[in-house]
């Protein structure tokens, strides 16, 4: 199995949750990215759509920021 190195970019804040988090299990923050984001891709592959993730009431702020579709429609505008 190929393994490759992805980077994520969090804030100071949110690494220090992380940090924090991870210690509190005894765990790297290595570890619990991996956990979250496998966890996160057996729910979408169960069935889980955008709105089970994000939640209805952030969704149009979320979408606006991270959807791949909506972005590629405003470019498109422009």
């Amino acid at each position: 199995m190929s393994v490759t190195t992805l980077g994520i970019k969090l804030d100071e804040q949110t690494r220090a949750r992380l940090k924090a988090a991870s210690e509190k299990l005894d765990r790297s923050p290595h570890w619990f990215m991996r956990k979250a984001i496998l966890e996160l891709i057996d729910k979408v592959e169960a069935g889980a759509e955008i709105e089970d993730v994000v939640g209805f009431e952030l969704l149009e702020k979320d979408s606006l920021r991270y959807s791949i579709a909506m972005r590629r429609r405003l470019d498109s505008a422009f």
